[in-house]
Formats: structure tokens, C-alpha cells, sequence
């Protein structure tokens, strides 16, 4: 079941889907990269996210099993490298939102895809736990 902090991140996300890819893009009126949808939805007030999902992979959040996956955990994957140059929005049900390439629009897609399971690389949990750890998040 998804907390509300979860929710919330869910919903900017969703709210977004159909924006175009944008490199470097991190907001509804110019567009979204991967790793600037992650920071608008997760609200970059709330959540102090490095910019890009390699930063983002390396040292924030706790690792979780793909098994484990929770609504609003992170995925990373390699697409065309040796590290982590994609991340993505776990949804639930082996459905993620993510912001693709150039040429494509903020989309839900499945972990079950071939594409997606040869890429993955690893998840991690960076919302907190209770109402009190998200307290001392913000600033």
C-alpha cells in the first residue's frame, strides 16, 4: 500500500504523463529527462535529489530487491553504458513512469519487457519511512 508521501510523488508523476522528452528538462512547460522527472515529482523542496540518475544511484536511498519494490521506490538502469544513465519511478505491478528519449513523452512502462529487465540495474527506497524522518528531510 502506498504512503502518502508515495502518493504524492505518484501523482506529480502521472500528472506529467504525455510531456515531451527534453534533455536537461525538468519542468511540465519545458519538458523532462529522466532524472527531471524524478526531481519535479519527488519535489525538489521536499527532497534533496542529486540531478542525474547516476548521482542519484550512487549514494542516496536504501538499495530494495526488485521483489521488494514498493510504489515511489527508484529504478536505475544502463542503457549504452557500464553505469546507471537511466532512472525511472516504480509504480507497482511491474509498472514504471519514466521520461524515455528524444522524440518520446513522459510514459508508463513494464519491468516484464525484455529491454527493461536486460537494463536493469538497481532499485532504492529514498522516501522515509513515517511523517517524523520526512520532518527532518525538510529544510
Amino acid at each position: 500500500m502506498a504512503t502518502k508521501e508515495s502518493s504524492n510523488v505518484l501523482s506529480r508523476a502521472v500528472n506529467v504523463l504525455g510531456t515531451p522528452y527534453r534533455w536537461g528538462g525538468s519542468s511540465p512547460s519545458k519538458g523532462f529527462d529522466c532524472s527531471g522527472l524524478v526531481k519535479y515529482a519527488f519535489n525538489d523542496a521536499t527532497f534533496d535529489l542529486p540531478r542525474t540518475s547516476n548521482a542519484m544511484a550512487s549514494g542516496h536511498g536504501d538499495k530494495v530487491d526488485r521483489a521488494d519494490l514498493k510504489p515511489g521506490d527508484l529504478i536505475f538502469f544502463n542503457i549504452k553504458s557500464r553505469r546507471v544513465n537511466h532512472v525511472a519511478i516504480y509504480l507497482g505491478n511491474d509498472r514504471f513512469i519514466h521520461a524515455p528519449r528524444r522524440g518520446k513523452s513522459v510514459t508508463i512502462d513494464t519491468l516484464k519487457k525484455p529491454y527493461w529487465e536486460n537494463h536493469y540495474v538497481v532499485a532504492k527506497r529514498v522516501l522515509p519511512k513515517d511523517q517524523k524522518a520526512l520532518q527532518v528531510v525538510q529544510r
